[in-house]
């Protein structure tokens, strides 16, 4: 898989806990848990290990890695 894309998906599922997370601490709601079936589910935790990856990748890409994002002329 090309690491654009990588980069891409980790960024939506960063954005997508962002998202929840702020949703949580508004307005006590938790959406993700809710589509998902709650916190004690299967698909929850492993939606929460993705997006909890997805935050060290994203860390790892944008932050650490300075300067290999620019694109290059063809």
């Amino acid at each position: 898989m090309n690491r654009h894309v990588i980069d891409l998906l980790s960024l939506i599922a960063v954005v997508v806990g962002g998202v929840n997370l702020g949703l949580t601490a508004l307005l006590g709601y938790d959406p993700l848990a809710t589509i998902l079936g709650g916190y004690t589910t299967y698909y929850t935790k492993v939606a929460y290990i993705i997006i909890g990856a997805a935050s060290l990748w994203t860390f790892y890409a944008y932050l650490l890695t300075p300067g290999e994002q620019e694109v290059s002329p063809r």
